[in-house]
């Protein structure tokens, strides 16, 4: 009995010990995620002033910036957020807080590999072959720990976990359609490539999110909506895949259709619930730790994404019909990831990300004015590049864009970085605490 009683304080500081390992490995994820995003946002920005004609050609700019957005900021933060919070949701602490320092260092050196592919010349390919290896290794390693987290074995798999589980599956296939494309196609990111990316993978794990961290409701019809998603969830991201590696470009219009019909039903689905939480009859009760005006927030920057993503597969399908458009491309890839992804991170991480970093309870207030900054400018960058696209350039407006942008960004990492932070001694995460 006394054995007993000395064992439970044991596995309940064991428990804690891994809680805030896990934490201090998000922290990192989330701290190199920003260098990268930042370092990549500075050579988009200077890429803007080339197209613009204020300054010389700068190519490096231009070849090193979608990689370190998509595979530096996009999938290091995504995954990282995912592999820590996924396991809360079902009380599980795995114990694989070191391991994941190794795969952030694969995922730094994919950049480091890219980089000495375009600067040594004759070693494109064994470098290339490297960066493949890395975001493979990677894929791998974040479908385990998705798989370990949900409940992928029961009988009947949670609808949030589906989009979780299809999150890895998208990412795996994307690193195969990497290879595929370096070897075959003149550009890397493709538009399947980017669809399998920025919504296959990073969609479906902020669709998964969503799902597992709104209140349940009783609504058939949002049950029914969410099933329809998955549907095509599920075959936009094999048909992507499938038209990638056999080079059926002329049948990218078909993806882009089909994810717009995953998000349109799911937009649907969270409208219904937005509906029921606040009007009458069956209302739903949400979790006290979160105030009205954050989720408000956190509502109306869901409902701008819903709108950013259908603007992003819009251009993609005219793009699709008609390749001399190319700047309508370039829209959809700043619609989705900048507009869909950018604004779903910035109303959401402030209810998700206090807690899993440093146990603080989710703000009461937040400052949307950086989020309206971001917003504007990525209205004024797609806007841009959607008239550019029909040969009318407006050097201002690039400019301009790419500057509140910038502005929006850095303004809101200041803010959320200071409330995480802001915290009582026995909160603190901190680089030199015992490992």
């Amino acid at each position: 009995m006394d054995n007993s009683v000395e064992r439970q304080p044991s596995r309940e500081r064991n428990i804690n010990n891994i809680y805030l390992l896990r934490r201090k490995v998000l922290l990192y994820y989330v701290i190199v995620a920003t260098l990268l995003a930042t370092i990549g946002t500075i050579m988009g920005l200077i890429e803007l002033f080339v197209f613009s004609g204020y300054i010389s050609q700068f190519q490096f700019g231009f070849f090193d910036h979608p990689f370190l957005q998509i595979y530096g900021f996009l999938i290091i933060f995504v995954s990282g957020v995912a592999v820590v919070l996924v396991p809360t949701f079902r009380g599980h602490t795995p114990d694989t807080g070191y391991l994941d320092y190794l795969f952030l260092i694969v995922m730094v050196l994919f950049q480091v590999f890219v980089v000495a592919a375009m600067l040594i010349s004759n070693s494109e390919h064994i470098f290339m072959y490297a960066a493949f290896a890395c975001v493979l290794v990677y894929s791998i390693r974040y479908n385990f720990l998705v798989w370990e987290g949900t409940n992928v074995g029961a009988r009947k798999i949670d609808l949030g976990d589906f989009f979780l589980v299809l999150s890895g599956a998208a990412l795996l296939l994307s690193s195969i359609t990497f290879l595929h494309n370096f070897l075959v196609s003149p550009h890397i990111f493709t538009l399947p490539m980017i669809y399998i990316l920025l919504i296959g993978f990073a969609g479906s794990v902020i669709i998964g999110v969503m799902i597992k961290t709104s209140p349940s409701s009783p609504s058939k019809l949002r049950r029914s909506l969410i099933r329809i998603s998955m549907l095509f969830a599920l075959v936009s991201v094999l048909v992507d895949f499938f038209i990638a590696v056999f080079g059926l470009a002329s049948f990218d219009f078909m993806v882009g259709i089909l994810f717009l019909i995953e998000i349109g039903c799911f937009a649907l689905a969270q409208l219904v619930l937005a509906i029921k939480s606040v009007g009458s009859g069956e209302k739903i009760k949400l979790r006290s730790a979160f105030s009205m005006k954050i989720i408000s927030f956190s509502r109306m920057s869901a409902a701008i994404s819903y709108f950013w993503i259908t603007a992003g597969i819009i251009f993609g399908i005219s793009y699709s019909l008609d390749h001399s458009l190319y700047y309508l491309k370039i829209a959809s890839i700043h619609s989705i990831g900048l507009g869909f992804i950018g604004s779903t991170i910035m109303g959401y991480a402030p209810l998700l990300l206090p807690g899993i970093i440093s146990e603080r309870t989710p703000r009461l207030r937040i400052n949307p004015t950086s989020f309206y900054f971001f917003n504007i400018g990525t209205v004024l960058m797609v806007s841009a590049f959607a008239m550019a696209a029909y040969a009318i350039q407006l050097s201002a407006l690039f400019i301009s864009s790419g500057i509140l942008i910038v502005i929006g960004i850095i303004w809101y990492i200041v803010d959320i970085h200071l409330y995480i932070f802001h915290k009582t001694e026995e909160e603190s995460v901190s680089f030199s605490d015992n490992w």
